[in-house]
C-alpha cells in the first residue's frame, strides 16, 4: 500500500501547515507522509526502517532491509513505572540520585528493524518484539 502523501497548505492567515515527510534511504527521494511508528522512533533515537523498497528509484535493486539490535526493558507495567512494591538498589539510578529499577525489571535486545513500537503519553512502548538474533533474515547487524 502505498504511503499517503499529504500536500502543504497554505492557511488563511497566510501560515503554513505541513507533514513531515519521510525521504528513501537510498536517493533520498521524498516517498510520503511519516508514519507514526517512524516518528515515535526518531524521537527515542531508534534507527528507522530502511524503505528503499518503497521507493520508485531503489525498489528494483533494494536488498532485504538489515536487522539492528535494540535494548529494551522488559518487566510488569508497575515495576518499570517504579510503582511497583519490589525493594530497589540503595544507589539509585546512574547518577545516585534517581530511583532504580527494581530486580524484576532486565534488558533484553530485540530486533529493531521487525519489532514494532508505539509513542504513549510516557514514552514509548514495545508493542511486537522479534527476538534477537532475527529470524526475519542473515543480514544482521551486530550478531
Amino acid at each position: 500500500m502505498p504511503r499517503t502523501n499529504t500536500p502543504d497548505r497554505t492557511n488563511p492567515d497566510g501560515s503554513k501547515t505541513i507533514t513531515t515527510k519521510r525521504a528513501c534511504n537510498g536517493c533520498g527521494e521524498l516517498i510520503g507522509d511519516i508514519t507514526e511508528e517512524e516518528m515515535a522512533r526518531t524521537m527515542k533515537g531508534l534507527p528507522l526502517p530502511d524503505v528503499r523498497r518503497e521507493c520508485p528509484t531503489c525498489a528494483p535493486t533494494a536488498p532485504e532491509p538489515k536487522c539492528l539490535p535494540v535494548a529494551v526493558l522488559a518487566g510488569d507495567q508497575f515495576c518499570l513505572e517504579l510503582e511497583c512494591d519490589h525493594e530497589h538498589s540503595a544507589e539509585g539510578g546512574p547518577d545516585g540520585l534517581e530511583e532504580s529499577y527494581c530486580d524484576e525489571v532486565r534488558e533484553e535486545t530485540v530486533c529493531g528493524t521487525h519489532s514494532t513500537f508505539q509513542a504513549t503519553g510516557w514514552g514509548e512502548e514495545l508493542v511486537h518484539a522479534e527476538p534477537w538474533p532475527c529470524n526475519h533474515n542473515t543480514q544482521a547487524v551486530g550478531s
